[in-house]
């Protein structure tokens, strides 16, 4: 869209106009929704509007634009495969996930992406507000100012089409222990150690920051200091209890090791019995308290991130700030809470690992302890 004009403006006349305006449009498509984001001064309101409105109505094709986004788009995707954040963080996580079968995963091919028209994508963009959507706003007017304002501007109010459901994922059990290789040449080894947890549990949320506040996250954790401090197993290292984001999706308790691969499964024992027995600390408890609760004091949720808060709030289920819940429970917390969700959400009999690195340098032998070995390469992880 960014790459467009209309049939009365050039590109870079659109261009020209946002910035006359002081405004600027911007698309962010990710899983599950996409949003288009207007933004500028608030006194160009109605003239921003119009010009927002128009852009998605009338954009016209730029075949040129087209074929310069698609070979874009191909190399970002080789480059993919030669970034080990990519890998580990996208890849290998959706991998252990969810399998072969992903979000991650769920793109078109090279093939399909060729063969893309402007027709298309021009049919998508100028029937993007025919579907069923909703507008926030952020700014100083009122709110019905603005809605008035908007029932005159906005052109798709009515009749507005339902939106089919997508592809459904399904997110494997961990109950089976089982070690994913990827072979890339590099002198390091990255691992993650992953086991799924129970759908969003609400209640929990005050504990879980307690609890990955104190056993794996920053340099007085439990994890820091235990693996990189006192051992010198980990160049980095951490370890969470993730909250997911909608609520029929689940917690993992997903543990990062970035270590030498002579070092390799020195790192993964140290870890692995951090996991099943947690040290007690009281001066990283009381730390572990002060860190969460001088985080909230100061953090001011401000602009449009109140908006983003309060959807993301909606997606799980949540009714209020659920920092409040965490602020006034943080005090009463005691080291036998952390212990208990330990035991009961950390500790576990089984854990899917993914490794990255060098298979030469890898004692595979030894690394059989925990679970079967099976090898990946970057098209299985990858999906192209």
């Amino acid at each position: 869209l960014k790459f467009l004009g209309t049939d009365t403006m050039t590109p870079f006349q659109v261009q020209e106009e946002f910035y006359k305006l002081g405004c600027d449009l911007s698309v962010n498509c990710v899983d599950n929704k996409t949003t288009v984001t207007l933004s500028g001064l608030s006194n160009n309101f109605e003239e921003s509007v119009k010009l927002f409105e128009n852009i998605l109505s009338n954009t016209i094709a730029n075949e040129e634009a087209l074929s310069d986004l698609k070979l874009s788009k191909l190399k970002s995707r080789e480059n993919a495969k030669l970034n080990k954040q990519s890998i580990l963080w996208s890849a290998m996580y959706n991998y252990a996930q969810y399998g072969e079968n992903s979000p991650f995963t769920n793109i078109l091919s090279e093939e399909e992406l060729n063969t893309i028209s402007s027709e298309e994508l021009m049919n998508l963009i100028h029937a993007l507000t025919s579907y069923h959507h909703r507008i926030l706003y952020y700014g100083p007017e009122d709110i019905n100012v603005i809605s008035d304002q908007l029932s005159n501007l906005h052109l798709n109010a009515f009749n507005l089409q339902e939106i089919k459901g997508g592809d459904s994922f399904i997110e494997l059990n961990t109950d089976v222990p089982i070690v994913y290789v990827v072979d890339y040449d590099m002198k390091q080894a990255e691992i993650l150690l992953f086991s799924k947890g129970e759908n969003l549990q609400i209640n929990n949320i005050p504990i879980i920051k307690f609890h990955n506040e104190y056993f794996g996250s920053g340099m007085s954790s439990i994890v820091f200091q235990e693996m990189r401090e006192s051992k010198a197993l980990a160049y980095s290292v951490y370890s969470t209890y993730s909250i997911p984001k909608e609520k029929d999706k689940s917690h993992y308790s997903i543990s990062y090791i970035g270590t030498q691969s002579d070092k390799l499964i020195d790192a993964i024992d140290g870890m692995t019995e951090l996991l099943n027995y947690m040290p007690e600390s009281f001066e990283n408890m009381a730390n572990a308290k002060e860190g969460i609760e001088q985080k909230i004091r100061t953090e001011r949720l401000t602009k449009i991130r109140i908006l983003n808060e309060y959807e993301k709030a909606v997606r799980m289920g949540v009714d209020h700030d659920i920092r409040e819940d965490v602020y006034h429970d943080i005090p009463d917390f005691t080291m036998q809470n952390l212990i208990d969700f330990h035991r009961s959400y950390i500790k576990k009999d089984s854990r899917v690992i993914m490794i990255l690195g060098s298979k030469e340098d890898l004692n595979l032998e030894d690394i059989k302890k925990y679970g079967k070995i099976s090898f990946l390469t970057l098209e299985d992880i990858f999906g192209y």
